[in-house]
């Protein structure tokens, strides 16, 4: 089990670090492209760059901190400094991509005619190529750990292809069928669909920081598993949150009040170690109630 956490652990490592990588190369090689062709959906998918490079920067240092095992002072341990980061990185997103929108609208007749069209399709074929290998690895991290981190990652460029195949398309239509307006209407699609993403993870994010309940058919399916128990009387005061790789488990137990307080502890831990079979990275917190005691707080 150790040996698996510490496998997952430094595949989300290797995960964040391919992500600056190819991040930087996309960002020189859109820099270029842009510069030679004035594309404003080059544009578009340039500052979809900016942000992935700078969001994974945040990813890479959030992941190392969050992985770090609690401590007395965070005695819940450091996970949710992946939410915190996703959270920016969302809000990063929707600023500049709410100005990217501004600047299409306010100067979508000012723009430059199109050059060396080759020379940007070219690079913004390597660009979508080198994309592609991140995404296919960053799949098979999320596959094998969940990361919150590399989800996120994971939509930044998923939008970031979206944006290199539409840039590729308006070069196209400006060059054989000369068709300007495309560019405008991609660059904005494109905008649209990252605030749609970047809202998502802003979603995402905020559940974990302010300590949502874990979705409604697993917490029926944690009452469930406990109330299994034969020697259980009855469940109640569940609460659930999660850091993102690992969750939290609160709820009161009844049981019979002639048990001695060794066997109530040994059913406390058999409903423990049964939850731990569905929920392996879970921390369980169980408080035992005899039947027909009423609290006066």
């Amino acid at each position: 089990m150790h040996c698996s956490h510490h496998h997952h652990g430094h595949l989300v490592f290797q995960a964040t670090w391919a992500a600056i990588i190819v991040a930087s190369v996309l960002v020189i090689t859109k820099t270029f492209a842009w510069w030679v062709s004035g594309s404003l959906t080059i544009q578009a998918s340039l500052l979809d760059s900016l942000s992935d490079l700078f969001g994974s920067m945040i990813n890479f240092f959030a992941v190392r901190y969050s992985r770090k095992p609690a401590t007395d002072d965070y005695r819940f341990g450091h996970g949710k400094a992946e939410a915190l980061a996703g959270f920016i990185q969302s809000i990063l997103i929707i600023i500049s991509t709410t100005w990217m929108v501004w600047h299409a609208y306010q100067h979508h007749e000012m723009i430059k005619n199109i050059t060396h069209h080759s020379l940007a399709l070219w690079v913004m074929a390597f660009s979508t190529a080198l994309t592609l290998g991140l995404v296919l690895f960053q799949i098979y991290t999320i596959k094998r750990t969940n990361s919150i981190a590399v989800k996120a990652d994971f939509l930044h460029y998923q939008a970031d292809i979206l944006s290199n195949l539409a840039a590729i398309v308006a070069l196209i239509a400006l060059y054989w069928f000369d068709i300007s307006w495309i560019d405008i209407v991609f660059g904005i699609g494109i905008a649209i669909f990252l605030l749609i993403g970047s809202w998502g993870i802003l979603k995402q994010s905020s559940n974990i920081l302010m300590d949502k309940e874990l979705a409604t058919p697993v917490r029926h399916d944690i009452l469930k598993n406990i109330q299994s128990h034969p020697k259980v009387l009855e469940v109640h005061d569940l609460r659930t949150r999660s850091t993102g790789h690992q969750d939290f488990i609160q709820v009161h137990i009844t049981l019979d009040p002639i048990l001695s307080l060794k066997d109530a502890h040994i059913i406390s831990d058999e409903v423990e170690v049964n939850l731990k079979k569905f929920y392996p990275k879970s921390e369980i917190l169980i408080h035992l109630d005899p039947l027909g005691y009423t609290s006066n707080l």
